[in-house]
């Protein structure tokens, strides 16, 4: 059963240690990368609303993204990312969409989970018209209980100026960022828990639990057995970590060309390409079909 609050990842987050290698890598794959965009927000309720320290260039689709972020200063680093990079570079952000954050944090709540509280988040983003400001709200669960990452909830407040079409359309025709997996040690409790966060019943099979979304995608926690079936060859983050982002991508043969061509070494089988965490920046890149 899905609840109305949570209805899709909206996106995932990987840290770089660089931006200009990881973009070019990103481009290298196929992607459309938007413009660099600068982070502004507030780290707790009623806090003025400051500059961050970082940015993100982002792989957007219709309903979601992959979002690349980095320094906006490398010379001033933020403290948030060089700790991230301090851990392992790669994926560090799980980010649910909601359209109804409070309803969120009541739920996370009668869990017994502790929340951020709804917090604004702001960033001013290129658009045709000139620069205009994306504003957001975001709740992050159980802040102490989540070792393999930063999960959160967010609420578009201006969808229009993130999913602008120009930026939607990639040259490997993918269409959406499809899944996203976790690879974690004790799978029965990840599963419990994040049956809690998202309010959605897991489909079990043996050592993997899916949690499918109404709106798209979804999220798969993997024990290390079969995470290392499913992602060959990759190299993992320090588990419980985020290991690999999926794309829908229509033509895998055709794409498969394109990364001979591109010289970029992937794994191919069971109907999947799968580019390894090390391609990467950290994080291993699948094309599904």
């Amino acid at each position: 059963m899905t609840l109305a609050d949570i209805d899709s990842i909206n996106h995932v987050g990987i840290v770089a240690r660089d931006l200009g290698v990881t973009s070019a890598r990103y481009e290298a794959m196929g992607f459309t990368l938007t413009p660099f965009s600068p982070h502004t927000g507030a780290w707790k309720p009623g806090e003025a609303v400051t500059r961050l320290g970082s940015g993100n260039r982002c792989v957007m689709f219709g309903h979601n993204y992959l979002e690349i972020l980095a320094n906006e200063d490398p010379a001033v680093p933020s403290a948030r990312l060089e700790g991230y990079l301090k851990h392992h570079q790669g994926g560090h952000i799980i980010c649910f969409n909601s359209e109804d954050l409070p309803s969120v944090e009541r739920r996370l709540i009668a869990g017994g989970l502790k929340t951020s509280g709804v917090l604004p988040l702001q960033r001013d983003v290129d658009t045709p018209d000139g620069a205009r400001t994306a504003k957001f709200e975001r709740v992050q669960f159980a802040p102490d209980q989540s070792p393999e990452g930063y999960i959160q909830a967010a609420r578009h407040l201006t969808p229009a100026y993130v999913y602008q079409p120009r930026y939607t359309a990639h040259a490997n025709g993918c269409t959406e960022l499809s899944s996203t997996t976790v690879v974690v040690e004790d799978l029965p409790a990840f599963r419990d828990r994040y049956e809690t966060y998202t309010g959605v019943r897991a489909q079990v099979d043996g050592g993997a639990a899916t949690f499918p979304f109404s709106l798209c995608s979804r999220l798969v926690l993997m024990d290390r057995a079969t995470a290392q079936r499913q992602l060959p060859g990759t190299l993992y983050p320090p588990l419980p970590g985020i290991a690999a982002v999926g794309f829908r991508c229509p033509d895998l043969a055709r794409h498969a060309q394109r990364l001979r061509e591109q010289r970029i070494p992937f794994n191919e089988g069971d109907g999947r390409l799968v580019v390894p965490a090390e391609e990467a920046s950290g994080i291993a890149v699948v094309f599904e079909s």
